[in-house]
């Protein structure tokens, strides 16, 4: 090994003599460690101060400051590996062992004549994406570069488990793990995922087969890919391996019934059996191997053994009972005693496993509640509920959820109040309630109770929970206290809950439009230590794109809303996906970019049809009809639109969506037409107290009623623009409100002026 190991593939790490170096806490330190790393020419301080310090009074300090912390970390008295001068800094390479450079150099070079355990070697230091959590989204060039070598590296590593799963074919137990590892990496991959259902088909293990098969076919569909045929024709033609009969079973004959059978089996058949019966009807070999703890030998002699006998058949979806008296009789042949500590381990496997599909999540559920333990169960209905919500199976999440209360209530203490915290989140995601402020102070009640018991993480939940149902109903000064109170309780809490409560919080005063200052600083308290522990959570991105929507920094928003997507996608959030979502349509429509919000209100629209009973598929639909007037000045859509969005109640949704159709009427030359959607706007905009589109609806008012003529009603709107103008709106909101009131302010101080000339000195009114 060399003496100097530096791994970029995951997180950053450095190793010496194989042990672990402490890494500098500045990203921007580390990022230059990995840039350096990957250039094997000089660079010149000038770019390097370009690339990191875009911002700071002394960019070449802080560039030393960095080279000084490095020079502890890669030089040694004997090997200076740092080369700077005044104009350039470089690192040499020459025995410095870098992950990604072995990557590509085999990739690249010597992958056909490299040796087997070379090859399984380097596929094995592939730990995560390049420079996993360091990419620096604020600093363009970095975060273009390091995106750019993050799929230099994910295809070379692609290519590498491609050629080990080709090598291994003769042996599919062993290529399985890499051909495992390619699906993970490359998930949209229709060959890599037929590569996968092969082997598993080859090691008897159908169940998974199926699961993967299903899996990629809806990954594909879902991305709007095309299925070229490679997955289906893997399923129909498994790759198969020879196996070798026993000779003594070739000696076996089947017995006449269920009892019969049982009777004759031997102790090692007989149990393998009755684990079987409880992963039935049709068996997946691998799933009973973990399971049962037992030898796979042992597995597959039984299994042989009872298909000798014709316990077990061979069929479509491999090994099955063929009897369900059997099953039944296997079943029934365990003790009521072990049969609950068999489906308690069943069931405590299947929650440390990641639940991918519903079928999973079923079998879940089954095992738990046969466990004889209502506290495991109850755990496994808020798994296989939050599963529901990601696949908006919402009837079946609020059926288990229903189901978890009851089991709940037959807890005490601690271990009530988390799973009922739990299960009403699951109920939330699936439905509105019918009283949301008695839900609201439920939730309260709960966090309060939480909180005694020092459970600070559920006590966070349950009065974020809480903020979020108030906000959606317009009861904003409850849910920005409540909001507040999420990040109170974990200020004593582990980093984790704390990043998190910080960031929800921020989001939440943003949405608000409220302490946008208090906004600011949780945010970059928690990105600072989210930075340190790798913690990537949608909250920080969405909080992170409002408050720079704001501000009017529109490229750091829209790059923030679109990581926010993502991250809510990929974590199941069907709600923060929407929202994020949302917000790039608004970006888009705000930004005259019309073509495009009419794109993401297609999206907004598949989406929000699937969400249950909240305001979001009648907000989908109304925009896409604003979409439609923008471009078509078609107004029929958005008249037939906007009962269904004042019937849900989303006033700020609704204020939004008028105030945009005031403004494409004031375009046009409709004053009239504007005038009537900037006042709903405005009633709405004021219930709610929000300032930036209360200003907008008045300087609309003021530029509708100037057009027709009202004066004085313009001049009351001019002025109650001009005082919304100082408090802290949105910069967007006051560039539109600029513009809509300029040439008006004139007007409104001749008018004032022209009706105090018919007033005498004393103030009386004139005769």
């Amino acid at each position: 090994m060399n003496a100097l190991t530096l791994n970029l593939l995951g997180d950053l790490e450095v190793l010496q003599d194989g042990r672990p170096v402490a890494l500098p806490p500045s990203r921007k330190t580390r990022a230059l460690l990995a840039y350096l790393a990957l250039h094997t020419r000089p660079i010149g301080r000038d770019h390097l101060c370009e690339l990191l310090w875009e911002f700071p009074d002394d960019p070449r300090g802080a560039l030393r400051w960095s080279l000084s912390k490095l020079r502890r970390l890669v030089d040694t008295p004997d090997r200076p590996r740092l080369k700077a001068d005044r104009l350039s800094v470089g690192l040499d390479l020459e025995d410095l062992d870098v992950d990604v450079l072995r990557l590509h150099r085999l990739v690249e070079r010597e992958l056909a004549d490299a040796d087997l355990a070379t090859v399984e070697a380097i596929a094995a230091r592939y730990r995560g994406p390049f420079l996993e959590g360091l990419d620096l989204p604020n600093l363009h060039d970095f975060h273009s570069w390091c995106l750019a070598e993050r799929e230099g590296a994910m295809r070379a590593q692609s290519r590498l488990l491609t050629a080990l799963v080709d090598r291994l074919g003769d042996a599919p137990e062993h290529a399985l793990p890499h051909a495992q590892a390619l699906v993970r990496l490359t998930p949209f991959d229709e060959a890599a995922r037929a590569r996968l259902v092969r082997l598993l088909q080859a090691l008897h293990r159908p169940r998974e087969a199926e699961q993967q098969y299903r899996l990629g076919l809806r990954l594909l569909k879902e991305a709007g890919l095309p299925v070229a045929g490679t997955l289906p024709a893997a399923r129909r033609q498994p790759v198969t391996v020879p196996v070798t009969v026993p000779a003594a079973a070739t000696t076996l004959s089947p017995p006449a019934g269920p009892a019969e059978a049982l009777a004759e089996l031997d102790p090692d058949t007989r149990e393998v059996l009755q684990w079987a019966s409880l992963l039935c009807p049709c068996l997946d070999t691998g799933a009973l191997a973990r399971h049962s703890g037992l030898e796979s030998r042992r597995i597959g002699l039984a299994l042989e053994t009872a298909e000798r006998l014709g316990l077990l058949a061979s069929g479509e979806h491999g090994l099955c009972f063929p009897d369900e008296e059997l099953v039944a009789a296997l079943y029934d042949s365990i003790s009521p005693a072990r049969r609950q500590i068999m489906h308690r381990s069943i069931a405590h496997q299947l929650l440390e496993a990641t639940v991918h599909d519903l079928d999973a999540a079923a079998e879940l559920t089954h095992h738990a509640q046969h466990s004889g333990d209502p506290a495991l169960a109850a755990d496994a209905l808020v798994t296989a509920g939050r599963l529901c919500l990601r696949f908006f199976a919402y009837d079946e999440a609020l059926r288990l959820a229903r189901r978890g209360l009851a089991l709940a209530e037959q807890l005490s203490g601690l271990d009530r109040l988390r799973l009922l915290l739990d299960l009403r989140a699951v109920m939330l995601g699936a439905a509105p309630p019918k009283d949301w402020e008695a839900a609201a102070e439920e939730l309260v009640t709960l966090a309060e109770q939480a909180l005694e018991h020092g459970d600070l993480a559920h006590a966070r939940l349950g009065y974020h929970l809480a903020s979020h149902l108030r906000w959606a109903h317009g009861q904003w000064t409850h849910a920005r206290e409540e909001a507040l109170q999420s990040e109170r309780v974990t200020r004593s809490a582990d980093d984790p809950e704390q990043i998190i409560a910080m960031a929800e919080t921020a989001r939440c005063l943003a949405m608000l439009e409220r302490d946008l200052d208090q906004a600011r600083t949780l945010l970059a308290k928690a990105e600072q230590r989210a930075g340190r522990h790798h913690l990537a959570h949608p909250a920080l991105a969405l909080a992170r794109g409002l408050l720079a929507w704001h501000d009017a920094r529109a490229a750091d928003a829209e790059s923030a809303f679109q990581e926010a997507r993502t991250l809510c996608k990929a974590g199941g959030d069907r709600l923060g996906e929407f929202q994020a979502n949302e917000y790039l349509m608004m970006m888009a429509m705000e930004r005259g970019r019309h073509g495009t919000a009419a794109e993401r209100c297609r999206t907004l629209v598949a989406l929000g049809e699937r969400l249950r009973g909240g305001s979001e598929a009648p907000f989908a639909h109304a925009a896409e009809a604003l979409c439609r007037l923008a471009e078509a000045d078609d107004p029929r859509p958005l008249a037939d639109a906007l009962p269904a969005l004042r019937d849900a109640d989303a006033k700020l949704r609704l204020a939004w969506v008028l105030n945009r159709a005031a403004l494409l009427h004031l375009a046009r030359q409709r004053p009239a037409e504007a005038g009537l959607a900037a006042e709903e706007a405005l009633a709405n905009a004021q219930a709610l107290e929000r300032d930036s589109e209360r200003l907008l609806a008045h300087a609309i008012l003021a530029r509708a009623g100037h057009a027709l003529g009202e004066t004085a009603s313009a001049a009351e709107h001019v002025q109650a623009a001009e005082e919304g103008q100082m408090a802290a709106v949105a910069a967007w909101a006051r560039r539109q409100a600029g513009e809509l009131l300029t040439g008006l302010e004139a007007s409104r101080i001749a008018a004032s002026a022209a009706g105090d000339t018919e007033r005498p000195a004393d103030g009386r009114q004139a005769p």
